[in-house]
């Protein structure tokens, strides 16, 4: 799925993860005055008789759900097995004024292939070109392709993204998310869980599910009841892809070759195909890049031709040293 949700750097690998921060609904705020005894009590009393109304008792195999209960009805597969996308907008906040937002698509584009969107309010749009293993990046209305060319790294991105796109929190290694609560409110079930991690962040989540244990929407408050985001999920959703991504898709000018070489031997070489007329950029981690075998001259994306063209390539990768700084774009 606040991230660059792709850049492995910011995102880790994502993982982002690039990521999302979590998110809980500001359900309820009760007003207690001191004006009388009379005005308390009967605020009291309208506060309980309203909670009696309107939230009852889990039951069944509700009662029991776990987080991984939850986090398994709403991996990639599970959700994208009835055919139906996926899109889920949060919008972070500051006090109470919204700072952020953002957007991921899960699912299916106009085409019925394979689609992983994220979009957000600076601007920012990332799509996931699934055969080719690269990204398209539109960021001030201009589109690049973002590879990441070490081994596996690609494929974790994939994978973090297609399996977390509900969960922000979710595929932490390092954090936990234990179940506290589960009723139904309003006739829809209700989970409140506590979110901690090994750096001493701990977090209050609140989800609503449909019965079938999918999220509808969900949210987060620090423990001192600040609103830190919302999250709210579209089930059968849809993207209008842009232009200028549908364009370059088709390669109808044609595709360069981009061929990475791992100067050490420890790693298989790799080659990607990527339209004629748009630049390229790399994210790494563990690895330099070079425009020379000989690893003397860091590699930059060349110029075009008059015709707006990029000529094949090689890049040269090396084990960063520590003399050279890794984990960045180039």
């Amino acid at each position: 799925m606040k991230k660059n949700r792709l850049c492995v750097v910011a995102v880790s690998v994502f993982l982002l993860t690039l990521l999302t921060a979590c998110n809980k609904k500001d359900d309820e705020l009760v007003l207690v005055t001191t004006e009388s005894v009379t005005t308390e009590a009967t605020t009291e009393a309208t506060t309980e008789a309203t909670t009696e109304e309107t939230t009852e008792e889990a039951t069944g195999r509700d009662k029991s759900i776990s987080f991984q209960d939850m986090y398994d009805a709403n991996k990639g597969d599970a959700l994208l097995a009835g055919g139906e996308s996926y899109s889920i907008e949060t919008v972070y906040y500051e006090g109470e004024e919204e700072k952020f937002s953002e957007l991921q698509f899960l699912g299916f584009d106009d085409r019925g292939m394979y689609a992983q969107i994220y979009e957000d309010s600076d601007g920012r749009v990332e799509i996931l070109d699934a055969a080719n293993s690269y990204w398209y990046i539109i960021q001030d209305n201009k589109l690049s392709i973002l590879l990441y060319p070490e081994p596996l790294v690609s494929a974790a991105i994939i994978d973090s993204n297609h399996n977390s796109m509900i969960f922000g929190l979710s595929g932490r290694e390092d954090g936990t998310e234990i179940v506290q609560a589960v009723y139904r409110k309003d006739g829809k079930l209700m989970v409140e869980t506590v979110y901690g991690n090994s750096a001493g962040e701990n977090l209050n989540m609140e989800y609503v599910l449909w019965d079938n244990w999918i999220v509808e929407e969900y949210g987060c408050y620090s423990l001192e009841g600040e609103k830190l985001s919302h999250s709210t999920v579209t089930k059968g959703a849809s993207y209008d892809m842009p232009q200028m991504v549908t364009d370059a898709m088709a390669m109808e000018a044609g595709y360069r070759t981009i061929n990475i070489t791992y100067v050490d031997g420890d790693q298989l070489d790799m080659a990607y195909y990527t339209p004629l007329n748009v630049p390229v950029e790399l994210s790494l981690i563990e690895y330099v890049a070079y425009s020379d075998q000989g690893c003397t001259t860091a590699w930059t994306e060349i110029e075009p031709d008059e015709n707006g063209t990029y000529k094949d390539v090689t890049i040269y990768m090396k084990k960063n040293s520590g003399d050279a700084a890794g984990g960045e774009s180039q």
